[in-house]
């Protein structure tokens, strides 16, 4: 199993990133506004490398739309507002796209299986596996059945990395690194 769980901690990745070149790195609420203006911050700094711009762009609206749907975490001022992490890393080859949120621990297994599905496939079996999930009827917990993590991996080229880590008896954080070739 490539998902690491238990041993993951990322105030420590997070501490360890934070040297790194970061385009943006947000913890807090996330709203529709909120994300219109972070995409718009991707494109501007991004402009010098448009190929790459576009795919950065693309997953890290895709991932952050996971997160505004499912994080269990919410903001009790306001608007009740989904809480996630996401993150825009400018490395020496590569860009890499990472968003952290709360979810159920009793969804930890059912998004482990669906992404090591992902990681298992190629490019011609994940556009089939996508069509597929279309398909399927949604339920109340699946707005989009999991198509935005198969179409992150599409984007990329590279194969998703998902950590989790428990956190008590009740949520675990789920956290999808994408990374994009420069």
């Amino acid at each position: 199993m490539d998902i690491q769980m238990k041993e993951f901690d990322f105030f420590e990745y997070h501490s360890q990133i934070s040297r790194d070149n970061i385009l943006i790195s947000y913890k807090g609420p996330l709203t529709d506004v909120l994300l219109s203006e972070f995409s718009r911050d991707i494109r501007k700094k991004l402009q010098e490398d448009p190929r790459s711009g576009k795919k950065v762009f693309s997953i890290f609206m895709e991932l952050a739309q996971n997160v505004l749907y499912y994080s269990k975490e919410v903001n009790h001022f306001g608007n009740q507002d989904r809480v996630g992490t996401l993150v825009v890393l400018d490395e020496e080859t590569n860009y890499k796209v990472i968003t952290g949120n709360l979810i159920y621990r009793k969804d930890m297994m059912r998004l482990i299986e669906k992404c090591e599905t992902i990681r298992s496939l190629d490019r011609d079996a994940l556009r089939e596996y996508k069509r597929k999930l279309r398909s399927e009827e949604e339920n109340e917990e699946s707005k989009g059945a999991g198509i935005g993590l198969v179409q992150a991996a599409l984007t990329s080229d590279n194969q998703l990395e998902a950590k989790m880590k428990e956190m008590g008896t009740e949520f675990a954080f789920f956290i999808v690194i994408v990374k994009v070739d420069k």
